[in-house]
């Protein structure tokens, strides 16, 4: 019952957009929720509303959808209705779309690839053929540019014509270019106002020269280096120029918001063990599969920290509390390893550490380790005294604490430092590592020391 209500409303507020087109704003990324729960809950009124949507706003609903919701809208609709929806979109998000069908779909890509026409094919190969890191893979192509020996009053108008005819989107900027299409400066829509009417830009520029100095990126620039640029410089825009300054394209600011948001994802699941490209996949024996060999890696150190209690087992079985107190060490250890090397990814991610100032961090974690080890140790060495009223397992527990605090800190802040200098994601299996040396060193420490100090 609550089902078939759920349908009913969200079939009326599509029907609603339908026929309000252009009275009624709907923003795509409320569209594609509704698609998404649409497609959960009853597949043939989905397909239904998909093939009813308009080109205009169609490529950008698909473009946000799941990739099996995805696949499901390729099933009902036409090829024509597809190269034209893609015909609406901007560069690199024709580029992407396009991607995501040829994942499904190698034939059905190509065939929409045919039916672009020759500016578009051209726009998407040039997009393709950077590699997935380069900055000329995120960028629009859509650009609004002005010669400097345009006057302002031409600019304007050149403006209000182009974007009338939906030709621009989302411009805030234009770029000033010399005479051989080179990147001069950038003027934000907003100045131009300011601005005498009849002067030429290279007039203008003449008079305030470090005013409207571009910032830029290259092409081939990494485009993590250039998410930060627009973090450190709050920027909403970059030109994108190629070796020989020309100007290529533009990234705005939320392309650098769902970078900045897969880099996240991505790290997180690193640290976790799993892979980000599986994990968004519905099917469960490959998830398994990726998840299943950082399982057996942890299996394997697992065995190792036991080959280490292994070593001691007389020692255990003479003295049952140590038993009993030996997962305390290897588990603060492990959780004051893991604050450090979570801290310590991230500030690697946002380049907040490098070459010049890993030792400072080094530092602070290694007090923040000792400073917190001492009081632990005092805690713990408290409560086990009181838990057994012997002195010896009390005292062999505070050094024990207080040594692998100190070990945890310290691996846990190079771990990801030193994976960083081997050019290998210092969060990929960081965590294994650490857990591996607290365990092991843990046990090792506090065994070796109830070993030297009680028998």
């Amino acid at each position: 019952m609550r089902i078939g209500r759920d349908i009913l409303q969200l079939t009326d507020l599509l029907e609603s957009f339908l026929r309000n087109q252009g009275e009624e704003k709907f923003h795509y990324s409320e569209l594609s929720k509704v698609f998404k729960r649409l497609g959960r809950l009853d597949k043939d009124k989905y397909r239904e509303y998909i093939k009813r949507m308009p080109t205009n706003i169609l490529g950008d609903i698909l473009l946000d959808l799941s990739d099996r919701n995805l696949e499901d809208a390729l099933e009902v609709l036409s090829l024509k209705k597809l190269i034209n929806s893609i015909k609406h979109l901007e560069s690199d998000d024709a580029t992407d779309l396009l991607e995501d069908i040829e994942e499904i779909s190698e034939e059905l890509a190509h065939q929409i690839m045919e039916g672009l026409d020759n500016k578009n094919q051209e726009e998407i190969q040039l997009l393709r053929s950077y590699e997935d890191d380069h900055a000329g893979a995120y960028m629009q192509l859509e650009v609004f540019m002005a010669n400097h020996n345009e006057t302002v009053r031409n600019t304007i108008e050149r403006f209000r014509v182009l974007k009338g005819n939906g030709e621009l989107e989302n411009i805030s900027s234009v770029f000033i270019t010399g005479d051989y299409k080179n990147l001069v400066a950038t003027i934000s829509l907003d100045d131009l106002i300011l601005f005498d009417l009849e002067s030429p830009f290279k007039e203008i520029l003449s008079k305030t020269p470090e005013k409207y100095r571009s910032r830029y990126v290259r092409d081939t620039d990494d485009i993590e280096e250039v998410a930060k640029l627009f973090k450190e410089y709050d920027l909403s825009v970059l030109p994108v120029i190629d070796a020989q300054g020309y100007v290529m394209g533009r990234i705005t600011a939320d392309d650098i918001y769902d970078i900045l948001q897969e880099l996240a994802t991505e790290q997180m699941y690193n640290l976790a063990g799993v892979d980000d490209d599986v994990e968004g996949e519905n099917r469960a024996m490959d998830i398994s599969r990726k998840r299943g060999k950082w399982q057996f890696l942890n299996m394997c150190t697992a065995f190792f920290s036991a080959s280490v209690i292994g070593q001691y087992q007389e020692t255990i079985e003479v003295l049952p509390a140590l038993a009993v107190l030996m997962p305390i060490v290897a588990s603060m250890g492990g959780n004051t390893g893991n604050q450090a090397l979570t801290v310590m990814v991230r500030r690697l991610g946002m380049g907040e550490v490098d070459n010049t100032n890993w030792d400072q961090s080094l530092a602070r974690e290694m007090i923040v380790a000792v400073t917190n080890g001492l009081i632990f140790a005092t805690l713990v060495g408290l409560g086990s005294f009181l838990w057994f009223d012997n002195y010896k397992v009390s005292m062999v527990m505070s050094v024990a604490i207080l040594m692998n605090f100190t070990i945890a800190g310290l691996c846990g802040t190079l771990i990801p430092i030193l994976l960083k200098k081997l050019n290998t994601d210092p969060a990929v299996g960081s965590s294994i590592l650490l857990t591996m040396i607290t365990d092991a060193l843990g046990f090792l420490i506090f065994l070796g020391l109830a070993k030297l100090l009680i028998f």
